[in-house]
């Protein structure tokens, strides 16, 4: 045959271009007409057809060919080092705790002085196997051996300009990143090794870098955006036959539907990932996939099949030792107790889990949450009132890790719920000042961390809430300030004399109106002269309940939420002296916060004599695109964050919009935001 070197290189190309089926193939081949030629290639051709195996999730087939005893001249070699790690790789898949500790304790008597041996002595064995002990440490949660690992590998590769072991150290890095909940950290380092890749054709690499990508979309709350780059990475995995990698983007797309409300398709995921990992016996995937599952079934009201899958999802993490995914489970045991009102139970749980010192941020304040709420049931109110505020400045402080600002925007929506579940508690129990503060909180601390002026430390903006009336009373006019929540909504409407509170209907029933009147404008129709029943409903809605508030041809500051975000109150339809639109009655200005508006000092603006309202076509951003030379999708994700943010406002009509700065916008640009 060819020299086994030249095999042993093609195999290994194979496995770098994701060609798996061929490199088995060939693998297996070289190794048997090895057997009695050259034992030690033929145990090596054997351990690149193990990787191989492992990657096809087939742990058992691994266990199986690496179960041979190894001739005595190969006893303590590198061979038996990267024998001895794959072995423990494919008991701690199958979930096999005690063979696979043996396992490794035999390894770590393999490896001499461990690591350090790596670094003394490198070789491609050697580091093919500890590559395989970082991943072993990924899989136990032990995320500083796993980094210490594969932040040596990459400097080795570095220095034996070997590209493909760069990207596989990048790749791993960005795992232990992605686990730590560093998600800048993660993109980064995904992004670095999908550029490595990409020199080499690394199919592999690039389709778990994209993968990992996917991921911190999706934990940084990025979900129709996390929804394609799983799809890309799962049919890239079952292209090149990386089974293990399929199930987990394939469970991972599961979320993103679920999380965007598509719980009939997120089910199918969820189902097919449990089956493949019933199949190859994959514990990790088992678990991901039964407590998925109980999540799904608990939100569609099946409690005892949501139970039996959490359970079983339990069991299986303790006998696997995978403490990380038995928290998850007994996360969702506890929800479950709640709903069974076995309040008590639930209690423990919680308590239990809050206390663990090990327990990841995103879990810790989704717990922390879950204990505010059941106190809040239980009417301990106190309690409550406490764990929402910790639960708050848990997320609060995760978010303030997260460096990019592109990042911070989609994060916030995770505490949404969060947030929600707080206001609506606070105005239970009459606190509806409080619960004003509370919202405007999270909002002003977006816009400040976008301008670089937020505290880094949380609990001293609690401090220094808003003199709401005095702001009201230095801009001469009237704050609608609105949160829209599934059940009931709510409005405080503002004035110098006082703060006044009212209950609107679900986010539905506006959201519904708010899309239909849209339509209406977007297609050109004469909303005025047909008087279309959105626009007027929407006025009963949002104005009509603060209209004895309003002065006529008074300043309106409006400060939305959702979808009233999108909305031109201008255009509202307002009955009274003939239906005529809002903009008649009023000078009507978007704000993203009421801190914002308490540092907008209006004297420093003309007053305008005349108002405008403008639905048609002065400016489009394809002449945007010409006059800044930026990209058109650039432009647009510009333009939204500073609609969002009340420093810009648009006006539509067909596919035409204009753009301008508010007036607070001006005032930020010629000077530095008040305090």
């Amino acid at each position: 045959m060819t020299h086994p070197e030249t095999v042993y290189s093609t195999v290994d190309k194979l496995l770098i271009h994701g060609d798996l089926d061929a490199a088995h193939k060939k693998a297996q081949l070289a190794s048997a007409q090895l057997s009695s030629l050259n034992v030690e290639w033929a145990w090596k051709f054997r351990l690149i057809d193990a990787r191989v195996l492992l990657r096809e999730g087939k742990n058992k087939e691994v266990l199986t060919l690496l179960s041979e005893a190894l001739p005595s001249q190969l006893a303590t070699t590198d061979v038996a080092l990267e024998r001895t790690v794959l072995q423990a790789w494919a008991y701690t898949s199958l979930g096999l705790r005690e063979e696979a500790n043996r396992a490794l304790l035999q390894a770590q008597l393999l490896s001499g002085s461990s690591e350090q041996s790596l670094e003394n002595n490198p070789s491609p064995l050697k580091n093919q196997a500890f590559n395989a002990w970082g991943h072993l440490y990924l899989q136990r949660a032990d995320l500083i051996h796993a980094d210490e690992i594969f932040r040596r590998n990459l400097k080795i590769a570095h220095n034996q300009n070997d590209l493909y072991q760069q990207a596989l150290s990048e790749l791993n890095l960005s795992v232990v990143a992605l686990r730590r909940e560093r998600f800048d950290e993660a993109l980064d380092w995904s992004q670095t090794a999908d550029r490595t890749a990409q020199n080499i054709d690394a199919r592999s690499i690039l389709e778990k870098s994209q993968g990992n990508i996917a991921w911190a979309d999706y934990m940084l709350g990025n979900f129709e955006g996390a929804l394609a780059g799983f799809r890309k990475a799962e049919q890239e995995a079952v292209s090149i036959g990386e089974a293990y990698d399929r199930m987990l983007w394939l469970n991972n797309m599961g979320l993103s539907l679920y999380r965007l409300g598509n719980l009939q398709e997120a089910g199918i995921c969820y189902r097919n990932t449990l089956r493949i990992a019933d199949t190859s016996q994959d514990a990790e995937m088992q678990i991901e996939a039964h407590v998925a599952l109980a999540e799904l079934l608990l939100q569609l009201g099946d409690i005892d099949l949501s139970a039996q899958h959490a359970e079983k999802a339990l069991a299986i993490a303790r006998f696997s030792g995978r403490s990380s995914d038995e928290m998850d489970a007994l996360f969702l045991k506890s929800l479950i107790a709640d709903h069974q009102k076995r309040t008590d139970e639930a209690t423990q749980i919680l308590t239990n889990l809050e206390s663990n010192s090990t327990i990841r941020p995103s879990l810790r304040w989704q717990v922390e949450g879950a204990l505010a709420n059941l106190y809040a049931e239980t009417d301990q109110t106190d309690l409550a009132d406490k764990w929402y505020r910790q639960s708050i400045t848990t997320f609060q402080t995760q978010r303030a890790t997260i460096k990019k600002e592109e990042s911070k925007l989609p994060f916030s929506t995770n505490a949404d719920q969060l947030n929600d579940d707080y206001i609506h508690f606070l105005v239970d129990h009459k606190k509806t000042d409080e619960a004003l503060q509370w919202l405007d909180l999270g909002r002003a601390r977006t816009l400040e961390e976008g301008l670089g002026i937020a505290s880094t430390d949380f609990s001293a903006a609690l401090k220094h809430p808003v003199d709401v009336r005095a702001t009201a009373r230095k801009l001469h006019g009237t704050i609608l300030v609105y949160s829209l929540a599934p059940s009931e909504s709510y409005l405080w409407a503002i004035t110098s004399s006082g703060t006044h509170f009212f209950k609107l209907p679900g986010q539905d029933k506006i959201n519904e109106h708010v899309k239909n009147y849209q339509r209406a404008i977007l297609d050109s129709k004469d909303t005025l002269s047909n008087a279309y029943a959105d626009g007027l409903d929407l006025y009963n809605i949002l104005v009509e309940p603060t209209q004895s508030l309003i002065p006529k041809n008074s300043p309106v500051f409006i400060i939305p939420d959702g979808s009233l975000s999108t909305l031109n109150f201008e255009t509202l339809l307002a009955p009274g002296g003939g239906l005529h639109y809002w903009i008649e009655d009023a000078t009507i200005t978007n704000a993203s916060s009421l801190k914002l508006l308490a540092a907008f000092h209006p004297e420093t603006h003309a007053k305008t004599q005349k108002k405008l309202l403008l639905i048609g076509n002065p400016i489009t951003t394809t002449q945007l695109v010409a006059v800044t030379g930026l990209a058109l999708g650039t432009i647009g994700d510009h333009l939204r964050v500073l609609a969002d943010a009340g420093l810009a406002e648009r006006h539509r009509s067909g596919a035409h919009v204009l753009y301008h700065a508010t007036p607070i916008a001006r005032q930020l640009l010629g000077g530095p935001l008040g305090s």
